[in-house]
């Protein structure tokens, strides 16, 4: 004799049949969505539950393939980092770093150029031996 059809409403209103306050209790509600998914589920056979699973998984593999993808092609099409050129005679200490402005120095303690953010701030001093008088007139 083949099964009988069971409609899975009937289902779920005969488990959760006298349940008070079905639609204001937190746990008595998470009761009963848990009684209405397995009777969502008791129809499917293994096989369907087992091809949706497949199904689900391939959508996650696609979607990582196509980040780890995007990821790679930032990596490669990165500028190009050029080494900063100070003048003969300057402390490079006392330039910011190129590098760590754009956050990335990789580096760290061994780069010869500072990583100071007030470093870039703070004015040159005046020589004391030229004569900048000439420069201020003309400015």
């Amino acid at each position: 004799m083949p099964p009988k059809k069971v409609d899975k409403k009937k289902i779920v209103e005969d488990k959760t049949f006298g349940l008070k306050n079905k639609n204001r209790s937190a746990k008595v509600g998470r009761y009963v969505e848990n009684v209405k998914n397995q009777a969502a589920q008791a129809g499917q056979s293994r096989k369907e539950m087992i091809d949706k699973e497949r199904e689900k998984q391939a959508i996650v593999d696609r979607k990582r393939a196509e980040q780890a993808k995007k990821e790679e092609l930032v990596e490669l099409f990165k500028p190009v980092q050029v080494q900063q050129k100070v003048p003969f005679g300057v402390n490079p200490k006392t330039v910011l770093c190129a590098f760590f402005k754009a956050g990335t120095c990789t580096k760290g303690d061994k780069c010869k150029f500072s990583h100071d953010p007030n470093v870039e701030r703070k004015t040159t001093k005046r020589d004391l031996y030229t004569d900048n008088r000439d420069e201020e007139k003309k400015n």
